[in-house]
């Protein structure tokens, strides 16, 4: 068994609007007494607000020279964390405890695993304790951080129509029905500009992604969040038999090889609209609109993982 990391000066981040008022009560009750009493950690909460930026949160954070931040809470939360941590010139570790709808970040990692006997506070907890610390890159889009992925067009949409409601009571599957909703949408014109090269495509959806397993779907087998490098996916569906498929592999959880799609590893890549600007989406949240300008940044934050 891997020997325990001590950490005795810590900060924990967290959203206070991930999960109801009386889950998040529960699950940070736990896990500031888990690290204490388990691990025997000094640990200072702090709470993001819509006042306080991430980045000026995380400054006054890291005025007291911690060993370790802890972000908690979903895709979003923890996406801010890491991006201004990797802003600035200290290289603390970071451990997650996935507190969110989809964990699509943890997921990959391993950190978080849906499965019916395991605790994922306590999982979190063993994992900041004994785990191995790994650099990840980070995706920036026209200067904000992603972890998971950005997109554009009615497929990256769709991850964006689940209210906070529905994510809380149907998880995973409230993305199905937004997600098959798609096969009406009209394609939209796209002009690509990858690593130079510039090309333009008719797609139902344009989506940078920095891991394979996406939640609901598998957008890019070949994805990895350290391999220094962004998966370009296209979903170009010409055909409606293409939308019926796209559908019912979604549904499923599995897109399959056959699937239209064209993808490419990138380092940059620019995607705009020609048919007048459209939303773009940062790991699952609306962020402006197209063009998007993105680029990787390479091995950008330590995490913990096991």
């Amino acid at each position: 068994m891997p020997k325990e990391k001590k950490f005795p000066n810590s900060v924990l981040i967290y959203n206070p609007k991930s999960g109801s008022a009386f889950d998040r009560d529960l699950w940070l009750g736990t896990i500031i007494d888990k690290i204490c009493t388990h691990l025997k950690y000094s640990v200072a909460v702090h709470a993001t607000t819509a006042d306080i930026t991430p980045a000026e949160l995380l400054e006054d954070c890291l005025a007291s020279e911690p060993e370790l931040v802890i972000a908690a809470g979903g895709d979003g939360t923890i996406r801010h964390v890491l991006g201004s941590l990797s802003e600035t010139d200290v290289a603390i570790p970071v451990g997650i405890v996935p507190f969110g709808t989809g964990n699509q970040l943890a997921r990959n990692l391993k950190i978080y695993q849906d499965a019916l006997f395991v605790d994922p506070l306590q999982r979190a907890v063993d994992i900041i304790a004994a785990g191995r610390t790994r650099s990840i890159d980070l995706g920036k889009m026209n200067g904000n951080y992603f972890c998971v992925a950005a997109g554009a067009g009615p497929l990256s949409d769709a991850i964006l129509a689940p209210t906070r409601e529905e994510k809380e009571n149907w998880g995973m599957l409230a993305y199905v029905g937004s997600m098959l909703q798609t096969v009406a949408s009209q394609p939209i014109n796209f002009k690509i500009t990858a690593d130079g090269d510039v090309f333009q495509v008719k797609a139902l959806g344009v989506i940078v992604t920095n891991v394979g397993d996406m939640g609901f779907a598998t957008m890019s087998e070949r994805a990895r969040v350290d391999d220094g490098k962004l998966d370009l996916c296209i979903v170009t569906l010409a055909e409606f038999t293409d939308y019926v498929m796209l559908g019912f592999q979604v549904a499923s959880a599995v897109l399959a090889t056959s699937a239209p799609f064209y993808m490419r590893k990138v380092r940059s890549v620019k995607i705009e609209s020609m048919n007048g600007p459209v939303t773009a989406n940062v790991d699952g949240d609306a962020c402006g609109t197209t063009p998007m300008q993105i680029e990787v940044i390479q091995k950008a934050v330590r995490v913990i993982c096991p």
